[in-house]
């Protein structure tokens, strides 16, 4: 999460820095943990898992990978046996730091605000593209494509019956910009007028009319009761998926006042959203019911509980006792449940949200060689890696560095497929000076066994196809974070990767890879071609013409080898024969089939 070419890059990309440090967080055990449960078992955003909510990433830590999407079962309005009183239990993994929507950052945190709140827009569980939620349709932008206009649905109301307004919004909106609200996700506003600089402001120094002043200035507008509009700094065609996210979701001011520092609690914490919070017995479990004034009607079941399991063996247990109606499978339940046929029948494929590369420091030899690169990337088998290491989780054996699921993937760019013979010439190319760098070399990575065995696999694979010796660097999971903070030179060679805090390209390559973007600066890639590329596609209004602007964008960025893509995250459940009509989505927020979560249902049994 971090950089773009179009907008105020240099601030915008500073400030995604906080948000690199909590990717790394997720990074520690091979990729991005967006949860404490193996490392936080759920920690984040994005973009993010202390909650089930995210089975995809949830079992990334436990080794992960495989993108299957959810079949669509019928609705239960077309079912008979549908029981509308049926709880459903999940696990989430660990108490929640904040729920509070402006707030939240790490999935655990946004998993539970998405059961009480929806925004403007919301995503399409199908194609992840952004939908109208709360707006009455898709955003009317002028010719420059900065500035936005949503109007709101007819009769939006919140869980008590009281009227949602555009005035709720835009206090939510701009709550969300607050500087005395600290809150991590500020920076995907920062292409707002004026968002930034209030931001950014040190609440210590500044008076509470410099505060106000700067509050004034912010280009997110109220016109009507259902009219809200958002102007922009610069054109920036990717603010839709932007609209629905967590930081605008509507909390209502009177609730934050009444509440205070406890609003969270249930008795205020009043959404719009497809279920409300009724209980939370902290440390233990939270308890929501379906909202009855939800813009698409009632879900199909009366109440949801989710329990904080910290233990995934311990969830496995719960879930085979039949107190759980789900659970992530982790590797080393793997052969447990291939060897049970029940068990066996019950395994759902979840698709995933992130992707994991090698990263190259390119400031310095050996990787400043663009041939050595990719003769490092084109010199281990991936598929090799998935089935005897990982386990869990699909190959970057084709596609580039947009995972499966999401806009922007391309199944057509296979330009760092395994070929131990191209990798050979290539590392032969390399220019003298910098395969002199190739002594001494070092791959560092997180300590912990997984990671260990993930090492040793690749660097045996290196040694085997292109006669490298590369010698482990193990380095306690603070102090590898430690290593990629701002200002630091990285490792020569180390793993990283990234996942999505909104499905666009944008928060791929913009983010990510332009110049500065949060890998870019880890690696030192800079490409004046793929920065004018994604900052063309940025701006582009034009849908088709800026998906092959990002797909150029993506090829060259392998072909560069800005890094070695290795796997894509996805995960395994498994699932009671009686829970119907989830369809997968990598992002699902709080629960499997979120964004459908009206076709969910309990059969009756």
């Amino acid at each position: 999460m971090s950089a773009a070419a179009p907008i105020d890059a240099s601030s915008y990309r500073a400030t995604k820095w906080a948000g690199f440090a909590r990717q790394l967080d997720r990074f520690h055990d091979g990729g991005r943990a967006w949860h404490k449960q193996e490392e936080e078992r759920m920690t984040k955003p994005r973009s993010g898992l202390g909650v089930f909510a995210l089975f995809v990433i949830a079992s990334l830590l436990v080794s992960a990978c495989t993108s299957t999407p959810g079949t669509t079962t019928p609705s239960a309005s077309a079912v008979s046996n549908v029981d509308p009183n049926a709880n459903i239990t999940i696990n989430m993994g660990s108490e929640p730091d904040t729920i509070d929507p402006q707030k939240s950052s790490f999935v655990g945190e946004i998993g539970q605000a998405a059961m009480v709140f929806e925004g403007l827009m919301t995503f399409d569980s199908k194609t992840t593209a952004p939908i109208p939620a709360a707006a009455a349709a898709q955003p009317k932008w002028d010719a420059a494509a900065k500035t936005y206009t949503y109007t709101l649905r007819d009769g939006l109301k919140y869980s008590d019956g009281a009227p949602l307004t555009a005035k709720n919004f835009e206090y939510s909106f701009l709550r969300g910009c607050d500087p005395t609200q600290a809150g991590d996700y500020a920076f995907v506003l920062y292409v707002v007028v004026g968002c930034e600089e209030w931001n950014t402001m040190d609440t210590k120094t500044a008076t509470p009319a410099e505060l106000d002043a700067a509050k004034a200035k912010v280009g997110i507008k109220a016109t009507d009761d259902k009219t809200i509009v958002f102007t922009l700094k610069e054109a920036a065609s990717y603010f839709v998926p932007i609209s629905a996210l967590w930081i605008g979701w509507p909390v209502r001011e009177s609730d934050v006042k009444k509440g205070g520092d406890t609003w969270t609690e249930p008795a205020t914490y009043i959404g719009n959203g497809p279920l409300k919070l009724t209980e939370w017995k902290h440390n233990e479990k939270m308890v929501y019911e379906r909202n009855d004034n939800w813009r698409k009607g009632k879900v199909q079941f009366k109440t949801l509980t989710k329990v904080m399991i910290n233990e995934s063996a311990v969830a496995f247990a719960a879930y085979r006792n039949n107190e759980l109606d789900m659970a992530a499978v982790a590797a080393p339940d793997l052969r447990t449940v291939e060897s049970d046929p029940e068990l066996k029948s019950q395994v759902v494929d979840t698709p995933g949200s992130c992707t994991f590369y090698y990263g190259f420091n390119v400031r310095r030899p050996p990787f400043d060689d663009p041939n050595i690169r990719m003769a490092f990337a084109k010199s281990f088998d991936r598929q090799a890696f998935i089935t005897d290491v990982q386990k869990i989780g699909k190959a970057a054996v084709s596609g580039g560095f947009i995972p499966p699921g999401f806009p922007g993937y391309d199944e057509s760019d296979t330009v760092q497929k395994f070929d131990v013979a191209a990798a050979k010439d290539l590392l032969a190319k390399g220019s003298d000076a910098s395969k002199a760098g190739l002594t001494d070399l070092k791959y560092t990575y997180a300590q912990s066994a997984v990671n260990q065995t993930r090492a040793e696999w690749v660097q045996a694979q290196w040694k085997t196809n292109l006669g490298v010796n590369v010698t482990l660097d193990p380095v306690q999971s603070t102090a590898y974070s430690a290593l990629f903070k701002k200002g630091k030179d990285s490792p020569q060679l180390f793993l990283l990767g990234w996942c999505a805090d909104f499905p666009d390209p944008q928060n791929w390559h913009s983010t990510v890879w332009a110049t500065g973007g949060v890998s870019a600066a880890r690696t030192g890639y800079s490409s004046a071609q793929f920065d004018k590329l994604t900052g063309d596609a940025d701006k582009e209004p034009d849908a088709t013409k800026r998906a092959d602007l990002y797909k150029q964008a993506g090829q060259l960025l392998s072909k560069d080898a800005a890094a070695a893509w290795i796997w894509y995250d996805a995960g395994k459940r498994v699932q009671k024969p009686w829970i119907k009509g989830i369809i997968d989505n990598p992002i699902d927020y709080g629960i499997p089939g979120y964004f459908s979560l009206e076709q969910v249902y309990v059969a009756k049994r």
